[in-house]
């Protein structure tokens, strides 16, 4: 049975001190200290098939007992599904209990806010939201016209690519004009190098007189906060919200695989089985070359393509199979040393260049959009990609290889699997007025409610895991059919098979270091250890050139 998330605005008594809202007169500060009757903002709401519960009355127990059990069992299929209800109530006792998730009926939340806070208090303010153009930014588009019809403020989601994002966002903070007041945060270009002109939204989110993330921070996962929100694990600040979680995985062409299973095993002498420990990168290259020579060409073009653009792509998938094989970039606090231990680090860009060399000419320079388009055709057998692409590998309407795809962790090194995490954060720009600031964090509540991203996992165009646990444990219990992606991309964040890459100040310069020594790798078919001894002289550049800037 489907579920759809059912979440309104609702607001709540507070007597605390005025903190960021808007100025008040004495007449309101007056009433403010009496207690106002609770007003409702509501958003429209998304049909629940769970049943309802409303508190009624009885007239006889006795004549009810059924109706009392359907209700209890109802009851607690919605405590273990959300795991916990949280109740708040004022010490003071002008406030009455509020229950966090709202009414029983709407098991996921409410946007709790004070009574008389007033939704459209920034009504005409226009906000532009830089975004990498995903699933998320997508579903955004679409549903924003329901956040400005609730409160006035208009939300421009600017998307584009990756690279472009990044040059966007760091123009505007070395020049801090303030052009976009909503940040997609990158933990590693972004967060690290511009926190300081990223607001801290501790300051929104303690204060009670606005509206609170839903269910709080407690709601995303600790590792994800880590990477996301904060820096070197300093929980003072709070410069980001959890707003979009992914992870490389391994997408294959299961009815390939069990078409051809006899006759990769007899030449192969094993049977090829994703996911499994027995699966490494050695096999996966062997299945490529194997797919590639034996496969009708009417069937599968070859067997896999390895991103090998100059372009962050080619970083982020060899970072799966560095930490695969046991090596790192940095293994010390300081960051100093880098790629350790040596061995393992040229094993990985040994293996990584191997398997680019796999790739037809014609299909040279992919990057992650352009890998997923031809798998999308039909012309791949295997590929590593971030697993909010299954929703374009699954749409019937686009898609030449719907329902043929199987999906797992990625292959195994001689240490793990490595699945690298890529989700990012929301922000606020330090660089704009009080009242835009105080709009886009109205937008960020929102923008990362239970409601979105429910529409996020459960559109047609979606399929993008959440953020949040408690929707993560909704889908292994009840939609693992509807995202065939969804255990490997919830297996991949499991802690032994995630692999989340340095955070450094200089991560900018660090990455584009890295993106272009890979890329020469395979241009100039370079030896392994002289590409590790210039990735390791880059690395002492970058850090002489900081020293100078500081002493200067």
């Amino acid at each position: 049975m489907q579920t759809h998330i059912d979440l309104h605005i609702r607001t709540q008594t507070l007597t605390q001190k005025q903190t960021l809202t808007q100025k008040q007169t004495p007449q309101q500060q007056s009433n403010h200290k009496r207690g106002n009757k609770t007003q409702k903002v509501e958003i429209p709401p998304m049909n629940l098939d769970t049943a309802k519960l409303k508190s009624q009355k009885l007239k006889s127990l006795r004549h009810n007992i059924p109706k009392i059990i359907m209700a209890v069992v109802v009851i607690l299929i919605i405590f273990l599904l959300v795991m916990e209800s949280v109740t708040i109530s004022e010490e003071s006792g002008e406030t009455p209990v509020v229950e966090l998730f709202g009414e029983k009926s709407r098991a996921f939340g409410d946007i709790i806010a004070p009574e008389d806070f007033d939704w459209r208090q920034y009504e005409g303010v226009v906000l532009d939201f830089i975004v990498e153009n995903n699933i998320n930014a997508n579903i955004l588009y679409k549903e924003s016209e329901t956040f400005t019809e609730k409160t006035g403020i208009k939300v421009n989601i600017r998307s584009m690519d990756f690279n472009t994002m990044s040059e966007k966002i760091s123009m505007d903070f070395i020049s801090k004009s303030g052009a976009y007041e909503l940040i997609y945060v990158d933990p590693y270009q972004t967060l690290q190098r511009f926190h300081n002109q990223l607001e801290d939204l501790n300051r929104y989110e303690k204060d009670e007189k606005l509206p609170h993330i839903v269910n709080g921070l407690d709601e995303f996962k600790e590792e994800h906060l880590e990477v996301c929100s904060y820096i070197d694990g300093n929980h003072d600040k709070l410069y980001a919200i959890p707003f979009d979680s992914t992870s490389m995985i391994m997408f294959y062409r299961k009815d390939i695989f069990e078409k051809y299973k006899d006759a990769m095993v007899e030449d192969l002498g094993y049977e090829p089985i994703p996911g499994s420990s027995s699966f490494t990168w050695e096999r996966y290259s062997d299945v490529s070359k194997w797919i590639s020579a034996n496969v009708p060409k009417d069937e599968i073009q070859y067997g896999s393509l390895t991103m090998s653009a100059k372009h962050n792509s080619i970083y982020t998938e060899f970072s799966t199979i560095l930490a695969a094989y046991g090596a790192d970039y940095f293994v010390d606090d300081d960051m100093a040393t880098f790629g350790t231990p040596k061995e393992k680090f040229i094993d990985a860009l040994r293996m990584y260049k191997s398997l680019a060399m796999l790739n037809p000419q014609d299909a040279e320079d992919s990057n992650w959009s352009m890998t997923n388009e031809a798998f999308q055709n039909g012309e791949v057998a295997m590929m590593v990609n971030w697993d909010e692409n299954a929703a374009a590998v699954e749409n019937q309407e686009y898609s030449k290889v719907s329902g043929k795809v199987g999906y797992s962790i990625l292959p195994f090194g001689t240490s793990r699997s490595a699945n690298i995490y890529g989700g990012s954060g929301i922000g606020i720009n330090a660089n704009i007025s009080d009242e835009k600031k105080l709009a886009s964090w109205l937008f960020i509540v929102w923008a990362t409610s239970p409601y979105i991203q429910t529409k996020i996992m459960l559109e047609e165009d979606g399929g993008n895991m959440p953020t949040r646990m408690t929707l993560n444990r909704l889908i292994e219990a009840q939609y693992m059919a509807k995202l065939p992606h969804a255990y490997a991309a919830i297996r991949s964040q499991d802690k032994k098979y995630a692999y989340y890459r340095p955070k450094l100040e200089q991560g900018y310069e660090f990455e584009t270091l890295m993106e272009d020594e890979l890329y020469r790798m395979l241009e100039e078919n370079l030896n392994e250890e002289t590409v590790y001894d210039e990735m390791s002289k880059g690395w002492e550049r970058i850090l002489s050139q900081e020293k100078l800037l500081e002493e200067s």
